[in-house]
């Protein structure tokens, strides 16, 4: 059985928890022109800090085909296609009171046996007490970070449904798709 996973690190995880208690200025982004979407970056603005939600593709392995598929890293560290964006900044200046990070493992199965083990990052919640805002990663191969504020938020990424009836596979092969939820405070 193939193992993938692309999930965002524990350190990572380390640097979004350095954000919970802050006040979150505000959040940069793509302009919306079309969509609520920002490509290939996010910038998190808090007490002086920054970090950044990238969204870059990687060749490799995508249920035995290889492929585009794009990975999120946490970091702080601006790349240069930072300085070549035209930003917006999404005010909020509120203290952030948790992070709920959107885990998802996919596994595919030809013939009943297991194939593939997939693990990924969907998205990521910040939660501020009387509202959220979302980022999520729509498709495998898309470096487009989706945004939202709202509530409930979860319940507006796509279904597990739905991303296993994404694709076509051949006869005999299924895929399941099942999503974690972890609260960081």
């Amino acid at each position: 059985m193939k193992k993938i996973d692309i999930r965002i690190s524990s350190n990572e995880i380390t640097l979004l928890k350095s954000l919970i208690g802050k006040i979150l200025d505000n959040v940069e982004h793509d302009q919306f022109i079309f969509t609520n979407t920002s490509s290939q970056v996010v910038k998190l603005n808090s007490e002086g800090v920054s970090l950044f939600l990238y969204s870059f593709t990687e060749a490799m392995d995508y249920y035995g085909q290889e492929e585009d598929v794009a990975v999120w890293s946490v970091e702080q560290n601006e790349y240069p296609i930072v300085a070549n964006k035209s930003f917006i900044r999404m005010p909020v200046k509120q203290q952030l009171q948790s992070i709920m990070l959107v885990q998802e493992n996919q596994q595919l199965f030809e013939n009943a046996e297991q194939v593939y083990d997939v693990w990924l990052t969907r998205g990521i919640i910040l939660d501020f007490g009387d509202h959220q805002i979302a980022f999520e990663k729509p498709v495998w191969f898309s470096e487009d970070i989706i945004i939202r504020k709202g509530y409930a938020l979860i319940n507006t990424f796509r279904s597990e449904k739905e991303i296993e009836m994404t694709e076509k596979w051949k006869p005999g092969a299924t895929l399941k798709c099942f999503r974690s939820c972890y609260e960081i405070k």
